[in-house]
């Protein structure tokens, strides 16, 4: 990559001079650097997609679904040494997603948004349930616990990676935990289907997509076996 006012090979003619020499190791340590910064540009990446609805039977039951504001304006950033700066945007899918996926599971499904659950046995959402005047018969609230990814460079691999811990709880209307559990979603994408313009961004994004994918084809099949789901479904006659 040329550098501005200097040419590297025009240099090396005068290398023989201390002068030459010089500038040079410049010019030379100058396009080091522009190579290094153009090695460290990161990513960001705001993720946009939906799901397929799982091909399961609804649930007879009528549920609540609790989005609070740290699941719906949820960003990633993180700074991995020598590539700069990624940032993924997640926040603006998970709520589609989850809406696909809840509409699927349950018979009939009520959406409630506020502030965010403050610890296992809060619920915040009595407030939101109260106002809204819904009729249901539990109240499920996912909450973003975790995300991670690798990249190509760090694990001297072809894909890039990423991982999405969910804690779903399951709440009745009084605000009592009926059940809580971890959601894991696990994403991937080759490198080596995509171009050179754009790999990072792109090859980032579809791994994240898979990864909510993931999450929510695992949420749709085995919420009914969950410990303490499975006991609340029984004790309203409905089996797993």
């Amino acid at each position: 990559m040329p550098v501005s006012g200097f040419s590297v090979a025009g240099l090396a003619v005068l290398s023989g001079s201390r002068v030459g020499r010089a500038l040079y190791g410049a010019a030379a340590g100058a396009v080091l650097l522009v190579a290094m910064l153009g090695c460290a540009r990161g990513a960001s990446v705001t993720v946009n997609t939906t799901v397929p609805s799982p091909l399961v039977n609804p649930i007879p039951v009528k549920m609540g679904v609790y989005f609070d504001d740290a699941l719906t304006a949820y960003v990633h950033v993180e700074e991995v040494p020598d590539h700069g700066e990624y940032r993924i945007d997640l926040g603006a899918s998970q709520v589609p997603v989850f809406e696909r996926v809840f509409d699927a599971m349950f018979q009939d499904v009520t959406r409630l948004k506020g502030k965010a659950l403050e610890n296992e046995n809060a619920a915040p959402f009595l407030d939101a349930l109260q106002s809204s005047g819904a009729n249901v018969d539990a109240v499920l609230a996912p909450t973003i616990e975790e995300m991670q990814f690798a990249i190509p460079a760090q694990t001297k691999g072809d894909f890039y990676e990423v991982w999405i811990k969910y804690r779903m709880k399951l709440f009745a209307t009084d605000g009592t935990l009926i059940a809580d559990w971890d959601l894991l979603g696990y994403g991937k994408a080759n490198s080596d289907n995509y171009g050179s313009v754009g790999t990072q961004d792109d090859a980032l994004g579809d791994a994240t997509i898979w990864a909510l994918r993931d999450a929510a084809a695992f949420l749709s099949f085995y919420f009914p076996t969950v410990d303490g789901v499975r006991e609340w479904l029984e004790g309203r006659g409905v089996g797993a």
